[in-house]
């Protein structure tokens, strides 16, 4: 996939610097889901982009407007994302954290614009200081679609390159089995360090987003013995909580070798 164009963050940026200026929201995306997988997106901050679909890539491949009712247009995403399986669920959780840790963009909102061929995100962000952001939504619906509109008309051109760079599911080609063992083997130089065939079990099922009760019930083992199995795996890899492991899996692409294997 060739590299999204800087244009199109900087372009974004200065249709939506006048909006921040007079709202206090300090960050503003543009998404065009379609069926398939791929993706069309216009952000107004190009590092917040490459951390998501470059680098921590949680939400690469994910479809979800089959979650949102027919007549459903406006959400808080931190609040709909609970709602979400859980596969799903703790991939939007990791996301929403880190745009918030990273890059102090908070208190999430969404317009939608359901259509036959594709689905399209009007995503708002303010500043985790902001604690009156979500009033400011929803007490200001009808400015935040004008300016949803005014983006979409604006914006053309730059949608329209984003176009032809979209996301796919796959954001770098599918690695083939000995390189990612070969990744694997790098980031695990020792022998104490690999993985049991029962914490690999563990990963493939914690990578979904299931909890320690349910691996549990699916390996048919207890949720204590998953626990340790858990806390054996964060001492491997150096994590000082689960949520921090589940990156490390993804991060060391253990997922895809996982999945592969």
């Amino acid at each position: 996939m060739n590299k999204t164009p800087e244009v199109i963050f900087t372009g974004a940026r200065d249709i939506c610097q006048p909006f921040f200026n007079e709202t206090g929201l300090n960050s503003f995306s543009y998404s065009r889901l379609f069926m398939d997988g791929t993706r069309c997106e216009v952000w107004s901050d190009a590092g917040a982009f490459e951390h998501t679909f470059h680098k921590a890539r949680y939400i690469v491949g994910a479809y979800t407007p089959q979650y949102f009712g027919v007549r459903e247009r406006y959400s808080i995403l931190d609040k709909k994302v609970e709602t979400y399986p859980a596969h799903l669920r703790n991939r939007y959780r990791m996301q929403l954290a880190d745009q918030r840790e990273y890059f102090d963009y908070d208190h999430c909102f969404a317009i939608l614009n359901q259509d036959k061929d594709f689905c399209e995100y009007f995503i708002f962000y303010a500043p985790r200081s902001n604690v009156m952001a979500l009033n400011f939504y929803l007490n200001n619906f009808d400015r935040l679609e004008n300016f949803s509109r005014y983006f979409l008309q604006t914006a053309d051109n730059l949608i329209e390159q984003a176009n032809r760079h979209r996301i796919h599911s796959a954001v770098h080609p599918t690695p083939s089995t000995a390189t990612v063992e070969s990744t694997v083997q790098r980031a695990l130089p020792d022998e104490k360090r690999a993985f049991t065939p029962r914490e690999d079990d563990v990963a493939k099922l914690l990578i979904t987003g299931a909890t320690a009760k349910e691996i549990g019930n699916t390996l048919g083992i207890s949720h204590r013995t998953v626990e340790s199995h858990l806390e054996h795996m964060k001492q491997k890899l150096g994590c000082m909580k689960k949520s921090m492991l589940v990156k490390a899996l993804l991060a060391q692409q253990h997922a895809h070798y996982l999945m592969n294997r």
